[in-house]
């Protein structure tokens, strides 16, 4: 099966908009506390590692054959032995139209 627009929540679960705001359970993001997310004392590193943990587990729960081809996920992790510290690094690649940079549509 080829890729077709999936809805959002197959991506983000519990995603929802009311036209001006989008909403979504930090419950969606395993990687996440409510204390990280806190709008006044939260940590934006720790909300955007969350966001990008999700999006990449997302992908990979997604058969390869139904994936997008104008978008594309990659992520690598390497361990420093000396320190213990893993570092990750992620990657998304977009495919754009060029007049209108938008997403280009799948064939």
């Amino acid at each position: 099966m080829a890729y077709s627009d999936t809805v959002v929540t197959d991506w983000i679960p519990s995603w929802s908009e009311d036209g001006t705001d989008i909403t979504v359970p930090i419950a969606s993001f395993p990687e996440l506390t409510a204390a990280e997310a806190d709008a006044v004392t939260g940590d934006a590193r720790k909300i955007w590692f969350a966001i990008c943990e999700q999006a990449y587990a997302s992908w990979l729960a997604t058969a390869a054959a139904d994936r997008p081809e104008k978008m594309v996920m990659y992520k690598s992790s390497s361990t420093n032995v000396s320190t213990g510290i893993t570092t990750h690094t992620y990657q998304f690649r977009f495919q754009n139209e060029v007049s209108a940079q938008d997403v280009a549509d799948e064939d």
